[in-house]
């Protein structure tokens, strides 16, 4: 049936020039006569790829010599871990704002990873259904806690922060980022880590991005297994063993697109173009679609909304999906629709997908 417009949450769209650069590089990356999946790690052709990744990451981003970047296996989930493990030491206090399902889940993890430690949760989305992220006032820093770690785009609910919050004095902003890496500037000087997995801005799933500090990597308060130490991870050039070298080699394709498409800045325009047709289709429905977000926190990225019943919910995004629009479905937890609009969205599939609610409130509002 061909290409249709692809809204996924993540695994999510790539662009098709991407694509297809990796198709050719799976049966021979740049005239070796070797796949990708093939070369050894070890080898040039790879010293090449990691170089170029790291090289474009730090181009793309903007990011100074303050921070190292690494590329460890796994997803973000695995990080809610590492990171308390890496930087919370025994009987330490760690501030974590539960904004959606995923702070969520980082707070349970970091307290497994540091039963010792206090995490604590200085806002609680779920009493207000995760419709807004908070305020400073609503978000007050523990006194002495290691770093604040806060969710920047909130994919589930729709919902994002327009400024980070305010960590403790003396303290570490940490920044999940991993709907909304690269599509806006980062205040490289206000956070000491941020990280993303890679399957919705930089490629495919199984690996993540994690640019910390240098001098963060010199504090852990306890000694790890070199696989979950960041630092062990930084000396070894993020090879301590074989790494996800496919994953490592899509981030530098679309690290490269997006430097030619030009860059953070042209990300971020792009994005607001983007919401802007999302939500004035949402805003001049008269009630017919009704966001989960507060105006003032909506995501750009992340269009979430409802219909009026669950099943018009349904309805919608299967007639969508017949209509060659997908992953509309919203999340098992929240329901709804979610319209994932990341940096390799087209404008035409938004364009599309408002021309499909617009015609679909005609028939069924």
């Amino acid at each position: 049936m061909g290409r249709i417009w692809n809204f996924s949450a993540g695994p999510a769209a790539m662009p098709e020039g991407v694509l297809r650069e990796l198709g050719a590089d799976l049966l021979d990356l740049e005239g070796t006569g070797i796949g990708i999946l093939e070369h050894s790690h070890r080898q040039p052709p790879f010293d090449r790829v990691l170089a170029g990744a790291l090289d474009c990451c730090r181009r793309l981003g903007e990011i100074p010599e303050t921070h190292e970047i690494l590329f460890v296996p796994g997803g973000a989930t695995l990080q809610f871990a590492l990171i308390p493990l890496n930087l919370l030491p025994d009987g330490g206090v760690a501030d974590y704002p539960d904004t959606d399902i995923w702070t969520a889940k980082a707070i349970v993890e970091a307290r497994d990873a540091v039963p010792s430690a206090r995490i604590a949760v200085p806002f609680e989305g779920k009493r207000c259904a995760y419709d807004h992220v908070p305020s400073d006032a609503e978000c007050p820093a523990s006194t002495g806690a290691a770093y604040m770690h806060y969710c920047s785009n909130n994919t589930v609910h729709g919902t994002q922060y327009r400024h980070p919050p305010r960590c403790a004095d003396g303290g570490v902003l940490i920044n999940d980022a991993s709907s909304e890496i690269f599509s806006r500037p980062v205040d490289w000087a206000a956070h000491g880590l941020v990280y993303a997995s890679a399957q919705k801005n930089l490629g495919v799933a199984g690996m993540s991005i994690i640019i910390v500090r240098r001098d963060l990597l010199q504090r852990a308060p306890r000694k790890l297994p070199s696989m979950f130490s960041y630092a062990a991870h930084a000396k070894a050039g993020s090879r301590i063993n074989t790494p996800p070298t496919f994953a490592i080699h899509a981030l530098w394709r679309m690290c490269q697109w997006m430097l030619r498409e030009g860059g953070v800045a042209e990300m971020e325009r792009r994005t607001h173009a983007r919401a802007r047709l999302v939500q004035h289709a949402i805003d001049a429905s008269d009630g017919f679609y009704t966001p989960l977000g507060h105006a003032a926190c909506r995501s750009l990225i992340n269009a979430s909304f409802r219909l009026p019943t669950a099943q018009l919910d349904d309805r919608f995004w299967r007639d969508a999906a017949r209509d060659g629009i997908d992953g509309l479905a919203g999340h098992r937890e929240a329901g709804g629709i979610r319209a994932s609009m990341y940096n390799s969205c087209p404008l035409s599939a938004v364009e599309a997908l408002v021309a499909f609610m617009r015609e679909f409130k005609r028939t069924n509002g």
